[in-house]
C-alpha cells in the first residue's frame, strides 16, 4: 500500500474541493442550460398538490418508468429542509464535491497514489455540468465509489461490502445508465477469480458468482426499465445503433469529426479562450506525472499479497479509459429526443485514465500536483467570474418578470437570445421554466412530452404537442395560432411576432431584456 499523504494535503484537497462547487453559489440564476427544467420538475413532485400551482391540472406523475428517479427524489427530500433552488444546489454541490473523494477512495482501495485523486478537480466545469445534465454528473461519483467498493470486496469478501455495492449500483443506475454501465463492467472485471485456465475451477467459478452476486438488484432493475419504460426501450435501441420501424433514426458523425470536437465535450465551458489553455496545461501536466512517474513503485517494500492482487486489478480497469473513448467514436451522437451520446464518453475517459497514472517521486511528484492545484484554482475563478457578469449583465429583471404572472397559470417563452457573452452554449433557453420552478402551473417550452420525465401533461388539459426544436426557433412560432392553450407569454429579445397581434395579446410588461405578454383574445379558462 501507498503512504497516506499528510495532513496538510488533505487541507489543501478539501479546500479545493468545496471551492469547485462556489460558482454556484455565487448567484441566484446559475447559467446552467438545464437547470431550469430540472427545477421545474422538482417543483413538481414537490409540491404536486399544490392547488394553488395547478400542476395536478395540468399533469400525471410517472415515477414508476423514469431512470433519473433517484435525483428527483433526492431533491424532492431536500426540498422539504431548504425550498426546491437550494436543494438542487446542495445536490449538484455534493456531486461535485463527492467526485474527487470518490476517485481518493477508488485509488486508496486500488494501492495507487491518492494525490493523483486532483487530477479530477480541473475537469469540474465541463460541457455536461453546464449543459445541465445533472444526473450524469451525480452518477460519476456514485461509479466511482462503486468501483472502490468492488476492489474493497475482492480483497476482502464480506456480506456489509455486498450490500453496500448492490445499494450504490442500483443508486447509480437510477441516477444515470451511462456512469452506471462503467461501474457494471468494472465490478465485473474485478469479481473474475482469474483469466487464465483456473477460471474453469468450481471454486474460481463460485468465487466469481459470489463478487457477482451484489450487481444482480442492479441488472434486473436495467432489465425491467429496458423491457417496460418507453425511454429505456429508446435507449437500448439507441445504445445499439439501430432504427426503430418507422421512428427516429441514429446520427453518427466522422471520426475526425469527433476527435475535433472531442475538446467541446471536456472544459471548453467558457467564451473566453482561457479554459481551452487551462485543458492544454491538464493535459501537459498528465504527460508530465507519466514521465517523471515512470518506474516509480508505489511501495518500497516487497509487495504482500493484496499489492499484487491490486496490480493486477488496476491492470484490469485500466480498460475502462480506452473503452470510453472506443465507445466514443462509435456510438450515435444522437437518437431522436437522446442527445448526446457519444459525447458523454470522452469525460468519463479522461478520468478512468486517473487510476492508471504512475506513482508520483517525492519532489517531482510535489511539482506536478501543485501544478494541478493552481490549475483547478484558475478553473475556478474563471468559471466564477464568468456566472457574476452573465448574472449582472444578461440575466436582467427576469423575476421581476416572473412576477408578472399569476401563480398556477399557462406560460409560453419565446426566447429568441437564448445565448451569452460569458458562457457557452445557450443559458437563456429554458429560461420559461424558471416560472414554473418558481410560480407553477405549465410552461412551454417543457421536457413534459419526453419519456424521461416524472411528469407528462393530461391528455385532457394539455397544450397541442409541438414540432422538434421548437423552442430553437421562435421565430417560426405563430402566436395566435400556436400559444392559443397558454395564458401569458414571456419573451427575451425579440419580440417577433407577438408584438404585432394586439388585438390577441397585450404587452402588460417589459424590461430592456424581457416582456411578458398576456392573452386577451380566445384564452382558455384554467
Amino acid at each position: 500500500m501507498t503512504r497516506r499523504p499528510g495532513v496538510l494535503f488533505d487541507l489543501v484537497f478539501s479546500a479545493l474541493a468545496v471551492l469547485a462547487a462556489v460558482p454556484l453559489w455565487l448567484v441566484q440564476h446559475p447559467p446552467i442550460e438545464d437547470l431550469p427544467q430540472h427545477l421545474a420538475a422538482i417543483r413538481v413532485l414537490h409540491d404536486f398538490h399544490d392547488p394553488a400551482l395547478h400542476f395536478a391540472r395540468y399533469f400525471e406523475l410517472h415515477l414508476g418508468r423514469i431512470q433519473y428517479l433517484a435525483y428527483y427524489l433526492a431533491a424532492d427530500l431536500l426540498a422539504y429542509l431548504s425550498g426546491v433552488i437550494v436543494a438542487n444546489k446542495l445536490l449538484v454541490s455534493a456531486a461535485i464535491i463527492a467526485t474527487p473523494y470518490a476517485m481518493r477512495a477508488f485509488l486508496r482501495a486500488l494501492g495507487r497514489d491518492e494525490r493523483l485523486a486532483l487530477f479530477v478537480l480541473p475537469l469540474t466545469w465541463n460541457a455536461h455540468l453546464v449543459l445541465g445534465f445533472l444526473n450524469f454528473i451525480a452518477a460519476i461519483p456514485l461509479a466511482l465509489a462503486g468501483l472502490a467498493l468492488a476492489v474493497n470486496l475482492r480483497l476482502r469478501w464480506s456480506l456489509r461490502r455486498a450490500v453496500l455495492l448492490a445499494v450504490v449500483s442500483v443508486v447509480t443506475f437510477y441516477t444515470h445508465v451511462v456512469p452506471f454501465g462503467f461501474l457494471g463492467i468494472g465490478a465485473a472485471l474485478v469479481g473474475v477469480e482469474a483469466f487464465d485456465r483456473k477460471l474453469f475451477r468450481r471454486e474460481a467459478i463460485w468465487s466469481t458468482a459470489r463478487r457477482w452476486l451484489p450487481l444482480i438488484p442492479a441488472i434486473v432493475a436495467v432489465a425491467v426499465w429496458f423491457k417496460t419504460a418507453p425511454a429505456g426501450q429508446s435507449t437500448l435501441t439507441a445504445a445499439l445503433g439501430k432504427a426503430a420501424a418507422g421512428g427516429p433514426q441514429p446520427k453518427y458523425a466522422a471520426w475526425l469529426d469527433s476527435l475535433r470536437q472531442a475538446p467541446d465535450w471536456l472544459t471548453n465551458v467558457l467564451v473566453v479562450k482561457a479554459d481551452d489553455k487551462l485543458l492544454v496545461g491538464w493535459a501537459l501536466l498528465v504527460m508530465l506525472a507519466i514521465g517523471l512517474g515512470a518506474g516509480a513503485r508505489d511501495t518500497d517494500r516487497a509487495s504482500p499479497e493484496d499489492d499484487v492482487l491490486r496490480g493486477t486489478l488496476t491492470r484490469r480497469l485500466a480498460w475502462l479509459a480506452p473503452l470510453a473513448a472506443f465507445f466514443y467514436f462509435i456510438t450515435p451522437t444522437g437518437y431522436g429526443w437522446i442527445w448526446p451520446i457519444n459525447a458523454r464518453f470522452p469525460l468519463l475517459a479522461l478520468l478512468f485514465l486517473v487510476p492508471v497514472l504512475p506513482a508520483q517521486r517525492r519532489l517531482a511528484g510535489w511539482l506536478v500536483f501543485a501544478g494541478v492545484v493552481a490549475i483547478s484554482a484558475l478553473s475556478f475563478n474563471a468559471v466564477g467570474w464568468a456566472f457574476q457578469r452573465f448574472e449582472k449583465d444578461e440575466v436582467g429583471q427576469l423575476d421581476t418578470a416572473i412576477e408578472q404572472i399569476p401563480k398556477g397559470a399557462r406560460v409560453a417563452g419565446l426566447i429568441f437570445n437564448s445565448g451569452s457573452g460569458y458562457v457557452r452554449f445557450t443559458p437563456f433557453l429554458h429560461a420559461v421554466a424558471w416560472y414554473q420552478a418558481t410560480r407553477g402551473g405549465a410552461v412551454m417550452f417543457t421536457f413534459a412530452d419526453f419519456p424521461e420525465s416524472p411528469f407528462s401533461f393530461r391528455e385532457d388539459n394539455r397544450p397541442p404537442r409541438v414540432r422538434p426544436r421548437w423552442e430553437w426557433e421562435p421565430q417560426r412560432v405563430d402566436p395566435a395560432r400556436d400559444l392559443g392553450w397558454y395564458q401569458y407569454v414571456l419573451v427575451r429579445g425579440g419580440p417577433g411576432r407577438i408584438a404585432q397581434e394586439q388585438n390577441v395579446y397585450r404587452r402588460i410588461w417589459r424590461s430592456p431584456r424581457w416582456s411578458v405578454y398576456k392573452r386577451i383574445r380566445g384564452a382558455q379558462a384554467p
